[in-house]
């Protein structure tokens, strides 16, 4: 028996996995052990979803690139002074939402730049007004970096900032800003930004006020293997702290324009990697964390979004209408993809397609009696 039979052999029989038993799944080139991997965490996700595989029909609400940062994965960001810096008012994002209600999104996704020209107070508002004009959606917003900005500009503690937030309408959050929670790559990559301590600090304040997120690595940069398995890893401490993960989404490095990858000549991880990071999270969560979202396609495409889901993943993600965050980075597999579409590319994998709430209760439809129309005709 092989040492990587052994590891999905304890993983598939609930056993915990450990660093270098993660490490190992995650490096696997052979094709006969992907195989073996892969089939092994397909049969853990049709244990407990059957041939299920979710999506949910959401809006992308980038609301500036205005941003003081400036880490190395990221070409969305500019400085005020540049000319197609831009920030929308509350006006603009209500009419953006009113204009895409056709559509039957029942999920705005809010992430920004960290702009200190916008009013504290914007960030509050824009749930209120979205939640008020559109009581029907789930208001999805703000990742750690962004709470922690809060907190840097006014002082008020974490707990605080995120009861304010739901008290005007927030749904849930994004886990996004994670990167790798090893505190060398992150000093390297993003130095700006929070450390993993307080990143998991500030998710896990937000489960614990009732305000469950998302979980993410993004990754294929210039951390190694063991630093993956480490993010993994504080993952499932976190979700075995609180509970309060909906999902894990891995996020793909686009090299195409990130000004790291143009310096150091980077590229973006292979398809093997995407796979084998689908497969050991799936081995790896297990029931703790039941939903993998498949590979990213707005990064990597649908054919590798749909081959994932034969290697541990249950959801294909959103229709991610309007995103810009990966575009700018250069990904080149579009910014929308129609909820017919996600659909069918299912289907023709031998799954069945079901639409989602943001946290994961199977809907049909959103009956047009809970739609405000009022700004149905709104031009962007």
């Amino acid at each position: 028996m092989s040492d990587i039979t052994s590891i999905i052999e304890k993983a598939v029989a609930g056993g915990d996995l450990v660093r270098d038993e993660l490490v190992a799944l995650l490096s696997v080139v052979d094709e006969g052990a992907c195989r073996e991997m892969y089939a092994a965490a397909d049969a853990l996700k049709r244990r407990l979803w059957g041939d299920r595989v979710t999506y949910v029909v959401n809006l992308n609400l980038n609301w500036t690139n205005v941003c003081v940062q400036h880490c190395g994965f990221c070409n969305f960001r500019r400085s005020e002074s540049e000319p197609d810096a831009y920030r929308m008012t509350l006006e603009d994002c209500l009419d953006k939402i009113a204009h895409r209600l056709s559509y039957g999104i029942t999920e705005v996704t809010i992430q920004g730049g960290l702009d200190t020209e916008t009013p504290v107070e914007f960030y509050f508002a824009l749930v209120s007004e979205i939640k008020h004009a559109f009581p029907h959606i789930h208001i999805h917003a703000y990742s750690p970096e962004e709470i922690a900005f809060l907190r840097e500009r006014t002082g008020w503690a974490y707990g605080h900032i995120i009861g304010r937030l739901r008290e005007a309408g927030l749904g849930s959050m994004p886990g996004t800003a994670a990167e790798i929670l090893v505190d060398d790559v992150r000093r390297r990559l993003c130095h700006q930004k929070v450390m993993s301590d307080e990143w998991c600090e500030i998710v896990e304040t937000a489960h614990r006020a009732g305000v469950p997120t998302t979980s993410t690595m993004m990754y294929g940069h210039i951390e190694t293997v063991r630093d993956r398995a480490e993010h993994l890893l504080r993952l499932r401490a976190v979700q075995r702290n609180t509970g309060g993960f909906t999902e894990f989404i891995q996020l793909p490095f686009v090299a195409a324009r990130a000004p790291i990858a143009i310096k150091r000549g980077l590229h973006s991880p292979e398809t093997r990697e995407t796979l084998n990071t689908v497969a050991a999270s799936r081995l790896l969560f297990q029931e703790e964390l039941p939903h993998i979202q498949a590979v990213a396609w707005v990064k990597r495409g649908l054919d590798e979004a749909v081959a994932s889901l034969g290697c541990g993943a249950d959801d294909i993600g959103g229709t991610l209408i309007e995103e810009k965050i990966t575009r700018a980075a250069g990904a080149g597999h579009g910014s929308y993809v129609p909820a017919d579409e996600l659909r069918a590319r299912v289907e023709r994998a031998g799954m069945w397609p079901v639409q989602r709430t943001t946290l994961y209760e199977p809907i049909e439809i959103v009956a047009s009696s809970r739609v405000d129309r009022s700004r149905s005709n709104a031009v962007l």
